[in-house]
């Protein structure tokens, strides 16, 4: 892995200089140690059984979604025009990351990102259920009501579908003021097929990109 430093920079400044505008680097060894819960011996916890005994809960971090046989054969045929999905991780983010370049702190956290956010939460507010309400809304019956809207029994099958099929990995980072370029780091190592801003682009991706168009857009 390359472009970051085995230590931490900061700007240089005096003391009580405004925030910087720029984040510190993060460190090599934290992207190995990320990498090895997200994807080399991760410890996937079923999303039907979270938080399942998970002990990072009020911390930052990352964390990485993962698809069965059966749910990636259901994102395969919403996504249509012959493009599959593998089973396996689909989908990776950041909770609680320090807002850049205003420096603003996250406060956000794995336990909050994922439980409320993802499964607990609605299209508008998570990228993942956006994504997938996208790809399955013919296969779910789901509906809309107005753009990034649907309606609650959609919501409450999304959530069901989500909670049958998916599992999540998870990686506690602790300085927020790096996880934001971490995250960067690791999706650019995993390239997780259902993530489609700041990576190349692909045929799943742009497909992405026009379906979710319909939620968007729905009046």
């Amino acid at each position: 892995m390359t472009g970051s430093t085995d230590e931490p920079t900061r700007p240089a400044g005096a003391a009580g200089d405004v925030a910087p505008s720029a984040p510190p680097q993060w460190r090599e060894r934290d992207a190995w140690t990320a990498l090895d819960d997200l994807d080399v011996t991760p410890a996937l916890v079923p999303a039907g059984e979270w938080p399942a005994g998970v002990t990072c809960l009020d911390r930052p971090g990352l964390y990485a979604w993962s698809v069965d046989e059966a749910g990636a054969a259901d994102l395969s045929r919403g996504l249509g025009a012959g493009l599959t999905v593998a089973p396996g991780r689909i989908h990776a983010g950041q909770a609680g990351a320090t807002k850049w370049p205003s420096g603003r702190p996250g406060a956000d956290t794995l336990g909050e990102r994922i439980g409320r956010v993802h499964l607990g939460g609605k299209v508008r507010m998570s990228t993942l259920r956006w994504t997938l309400a996208a790809i399955l809304f013919d296969r779910l019956e789901l509906q809309g009501q107005a753009a990034m809207l649907v309606t609650p029994g959609s919501e409450q099958a999304l959530t069901a579908w989500m909670r049958e099929h998916l599992a999540v990995a998870v990686h506690p980072h602790d300085d927020r003021d790096t996880l934001a370029g971490l995250e960067h780091a690791i999706l650019d190592r995993l390239d997780p097929p259902l993530n489609v801003s700041g990576l190349s682009p692909t045929p799943v991706r742009e497909r992405i990109a026009v379906l979710r168009r319909r939620i968007s857009r729905e009046a």
